[in-house]
C-alpha cells in the first residue's frame, strides 16, 4: 500500500521550487520567507486561514501542482493494488476525479484538535487551522464514510477490510 499525502506533497513543492517561493513572496508579502528565501510556514498560514481571499489565492496557486504531482506519484506507481491519497483538500483540488474510491474518513473537531497539538502547534494556531480551513466535502462522491475516533491502526484496519471486499 502507498499512501500520498497531499500536505507533504505541498512542503515538497515549497521546498524544490524557487519560482514558486517568489510568488508566494510577491502574493503573500516578504514575512512569509525568511532570510534564505525558505518558506516560513506559521506566517503564510496566519495569512491564508485568517482570509478565505487569501486562501483562495494559495490555492489556485497550489493545487494544480499539488494534483499533478499526485498524477505523476500515481503513474509511477500503477502496478500498485491500491494507493490512497490522504488530502483534506481532495474535492478542493480536483483529485476526486483520480480516486476510484472515496472514504471520507470523520472524526470530531476536538480530536482534529489533539491531533495538530500532537504535531506541535499552539492553540491559537490549531484554532486558525480548524477555522479557516473551509474544507468542502462533496458526499455524493463518498463510497464510504469511516468514523475515526481510535488509533490509526485500527483506521488502516477499517480501510482494509473495506478493500479486501471491493
Amino acid at each position: 500500500m502507498l499512501i500520498i499525502d497531499a500536505d507533504e506533497i505541498a512542503k515538497g513543492i515549497y521546498k524544490k521550487s524557487p519560482e514558486i517561493l517568489n510568488k508566494l513572496g510577491q502574493i503573500f508579502g516578504k514575512e512569509v520567507l525568511d532570510s534564505e528565501g525558505n518558506l516560513i510556514y506559521a506566517e503564510l498560514a496566519k495569512k491564508v486561514f485568517s482570509d478565505k481571499k487569501e486562501l483562495d489565492k494559495l490555492n489556485n496557486l497550489m493545487f494544480p501542482l499539488i494534483k499533478s504531482e499526485i498524477q505523476n506519484i500515481l503513474t509511477k506507481n500503477s502496478d500498485r493494488d491500491y494507493i490512497i491519497i490522504d488530502a483534506a483538500v481532495l474535492f478542493d483540488c480536483g483529485l476526486d476525479e483520480l480516486c476510484d474510491y472515496i472514504f471520507y474518513i470523520r472524526n470530531s473537531t476536538n480530536r482534529r484538535k489533539q491531533f495538530l497539538k500532537g504535531k506541535g502547534f499552539s492553540d491559537d494556531d490549531i484554532k486558525l487551522r480548524v477555522d479557516g480551513q473551509h474544507l468542502k466535502i462533496n458526499k455524493e462522491k463518498v463510497n464510504f464514510i469511516i468514523d475515526n475516533n481510535k488509533t490509526k491502526k485500527d483506521l488502516f484496519e477499517k480501510i482494509e477490510k473495506i478493500m479486501a471486499e471491493i
